[in-house]
């Protein structure tokens, strides 16, 4: 299991490694790619400010009065070409020895106030734009063939050095990066080599968070509470398996020593084994039932509602027989039209648990109320016996705890009733003032 976990936690890294290492070459590529196009951009940028240079000093003293053909025609050994515009944009004129006028092209406002100007790839012929005094603009072309080669053998110069001094840096903060992952992840190692050991043996062993990076800790400390709840409920587990033993061996040793009795004697005495057999059959229902309430403490149903004004009445009506017989009372006292959060025949079974627990245990009139107190199901049952001590009272919804030694009950019926009305959402307990009374608090359902 342990080694199970170290490869688990060595493809963990290395797939953050090459998740890393993916991200800085994605980097590097963005970067490299972006710089080249800046760079070439600022080739472009060089070669108008060449040409601005020059045609500051070919139209020194050029005005729009005089023809084209005042301006030299040739300049630093490259023939330079005019276009003249008015001060509103319209053509005037252009030298004659071109084919068609260069397109007027002014300067943006923001290419001077912005700290990011773009220049795009400029072609062949570059132009820049002159203001004169009267408002003209001339716009002064040339094809500068032989400083854009040597511009672009500078520049490919550069880049070149570029990258050889980037590569190793890159190289280098890849590693640097690497190791600083590897360092920050051993603490994550060591914490899942204590999780791989945690189980039965070690139930109390959880995860150490002092050493975790802080990022990973809300994870570790999410792990940490899984844990105990896993650790509780194996242990509530562990005593439910143990109670139900303990309780069904008494029952089992009951019916096999009268099984032995009626082996020897020939003379069974079924009424007997009729009644261990009804009582270790209930005690099993009890069991299941508990069971499965256990389960849908963890999965509870919602959304679900119960008629609760009939159900209390026909569980009253089903009970009658037995309270006559006793020659005791039941006394409905129920509001109409109530309606309760949880699952019908569940709390059915409350109801009847709860009612045969007054009947057997309880004296005197035994008394069922349901009524509507805001959000909620209010229902009480109560006799006219002693009840039981407030000391103890919370100790009876405990699982196979019986108000009295010898009594013929299992301690499962008020766990039971519990877990049933918890699951809907409410609550159960005793009255303090009224030791003899029950109440139950159930969601109300509009």
């Amino acid at each position: 299991m342990p080694a199970l976990a170290d490869s688990k936690l060595t493809r963990s890294r290395r797939s953050l490694r090459l998740r890393i290492l993916v991200a800085l070459l994605l980097v590097f590529v963005l970067g490299s790619s972006l710089s080249a196009v800046h760079t070439y951009g600022t080739r472009d940028d060089l070669r108008r400010s060449i040409l601005l240079l020059q045609a500051r000093t070919v139209s020194k003293g050029y005005s729009a009065d005089q023809p084209i053909s005042a301006l030299p025609r040739y300049h630093a050994g490259t023939e330079m070409e005019y276009t003249l515009y008015t001060p509103d944009g319209s053509l005037h004129s252009f030298a004659d020895y071109m084919p068609r006028p260069r397109r007027l092209r002014l300067p943006a406002p923001e290419d001077h106030d912005s700290w990011w100007h773009w220049s795009p790839f400029g072609g062949q012929v570059i132009n820049v734009p002159i203001a004169l005094a009267d408002g003209s603009v001339l716009m002064v072309s040339r094809n500068d063939a032989a400083e854009r080669a040597m511009l672009n053998q500078l520049l490919l110069d550069r880049l070149r050095h570029s990258v050889l001094f980037v590569i190793p840096l890159g190289l280098l903060a890849a590693g640097l990066i690497l190791s600083l992952l590897h360092w920050t992840l051993r603490p994550v190692g060591r914490a899942t080599a204590l999780a791989a050991n945690i189980g039965p043996q070690a139930p109390a062993q959880r995860i150490p968070l002092a050493d975790l990076p802080r990022e990973i800790q809300p994870l570790a400390n999410a792990a940490n509470q899984a844990l105990d709840r896993l650790a509780s409920a194996y242990d509530a587990s562990q005593r439910f398996i143990a109670d139900a033993a303990h309780e069904l061996r008494t029952p089992l040793t009951v019916l096999d020593l009268r099984l032995q009795d009626a082996r020897r004697s020939g003379n069974p005495d079924w009424p007997a084994l009729e009644q261990e057999m009804r009582q270790l059959t209930r005690l099993v229902e009890q069991l299941l039932t508990l069971a499965r309430q256990d389960e849908g403490q963890r999965v509870t149903t919602s959304g679900e509602s119960t008629a609760l004004s009939r159900l209390a009445r026909e569980v009253a009506a089903s009970l009658l027989p037995l309270f006559e017989e006793q020659q005791r009372t039941l006394e409905v006292v129920i509001e109409d039209g109530l309606q309760c959060q949880g699952q019908a025949e569940e709390l059915r079974q409350a109801l009847i648990n709860l009612l045969e627990n007054a009947l057997l245990h309880g004296q005197g009139k035994v008394q069922l109320q349901a009524r509507r107190d805001g959000q909620s199901v209010e229902v009480s049952i109560s006799d006219e016996g002693q009840g039981v001590p407030l000391a103890h009272q919370e100790a009876m919804f405990e699982r196979f705890r019986k108000g009295r030694q010898g009594s013929s009950g299992t301690g499962l019926g008020l766990p039971i009733v519990r877990r049933v009305i918890e699951n809907a959402g409410g609550s159960v307990s005793f009255d303090a003032a009224l030791p003899s009374t029950l109440r139950l608090s159930l969601p109300a359902a509009d």
